[in-house]
């Protein structure tokens, strides 16, 4: 009993720790471009993004891919997420557990802007256009999406791997510039597209059913628009969840869990963050789930529920996310997922 309790207080004070050294890191700002792919998918969100904290399932692939070792069956996900400014983030993933012979995946996310405007400066003698100040050269559409394979198997009974190959493609249209070679103006296509990976790893060390793991996620080579180059937002995060209804009753004694999880995040393109989430499952059928992300500038509060139902064959998922992003508009995702 003492050592439960003394586990307990270390995973409770590390995030508040972990925030103390965040604070005093520097920050770095916009080193990192293609930020669509750290926006968090599906039904794992409410817990502000933990990696560990609610089990496996396809959307594993987007946050640990070793995860994806605890996902049965087959299983098909899609989320939609109203993300700020109107844009809408839609993801999809779906697994297969072959069982020896590991769990396979595949994902999909893209993004839609909608219509932008395209305008230029306007730096002539027409009063009316001076006073305007840009000349208004029609609309254009940003391309952006990730499509991905995914691999993931245990080791051990308590210890499971995962990695995710990813190719990541972008398109902000094309815009005109002066070439200074020639001597005259060119249409220039901001597009490009990299290949990206994603690791994962899942312990458990055998107290109760404490786990930790680690992801490293966007690891790619860097990316050139004309004479400007950056970097995909490389992550490392490690994470720590358990069941705290353990240290009082048997998990076998029960039909519902209080699943608490900490993340420690360390992105290319900020100083360290901190998440925490907790979730509430009743007889694995219902799930009311909430968190807050430490150290954003907008993000803090996530919240959500779930809802589970065999249909015989079929095992039926639904997922309602909120997010709270500050001087921005609220953040509301929706998922669906079946599994056979």
């Amino acid at each position: 009993m003492r050592k439960a309790i003394f586990a307990l207080l270390i995973v409770a004070l590390l995030p508040f720790l972990g925030l103390n050294v965040a604070q005093a890191q520097p920050i770095k700002y916009a080193q990192a471009g293609m930020p669509f792919l750290k926006i968090d998918v599906g039904g794992r969100a409410a817990l502000a993004g933990t990696q560990i904290g609610a089990q496996g399932d396809a959307m594993s692939v987007f946050y640990n891919p070793a995860l994806l070792a605890q996902a049965d069956g087959i299983q098909v996900m899609s989320s939609i997420t109203n993300w700020i400014a109107d844009i809408k983030h839609y993801g999809m993933a779906a697994s297969y557990n072959a069982g020896n012979l590991g769990t396979f995946a595949l994902s999909l996310i893209w993004m839609d802007y909608g219509e932008l405007r395209r305008t230029v400066p306007y730096l002539g003698e027409d009063p009316t256009l001076r006073n305007i100040g840009y000349i208004d050269q029609g609309t254009f559409q940003v391309g952006e999406y990730a499509v991905g394979v995914a691999y993931a198997r245990w080791i051990s009974s308590q210890f499971a791997v995962g990695g995710h190959l990813k190719y990541a493609h972008q398109d902000l249209g094309s815009v005109v510039i002066y070439d200074e070679i020639r001597g005259e103006n060119r249409t220039q296509k901001n597009a490009l597209g990299n290949l990206a990976f994603d690791f994962g790893t899942l312990f458990y060390p055998g107290f109760k059913d404490f786990r930790f793991g680690l992801s490293l996620r966007n690891f790619a080579g860097q990316n050139d628009y004309y004479n400007q180059r950056f970097e995909l937002p490389l992550t490392f995060c490690f994470g720590v969840a358990m069941d705290v209804m353990n240290f009082w009753t048997p998990e076998s004694d029960r039909n519902m869990k209080l699943t608490v999880a900490f993340d420690w995040v360390h992105p290319r393109d900020y100083s360290e963050r901190q998440h925490v989430g907790i979730e509430y499952s009743l007889a694995n059928t219902v799930f009311l789930r909430a968190g807050y992300k430490f150290n954003y500038d907008e993000e803090g509060l996530t919240a959500g529920a779930g809802f589970h139902k065999d249909l015989g064959l079929v095992g039926l998922n639904i997922d309602y996310t909120y997010t709270s992003f500050g001087i921005f508009d609220s953040v509301q995702r929706f998922s669906l997922g079946v599994a056979f």
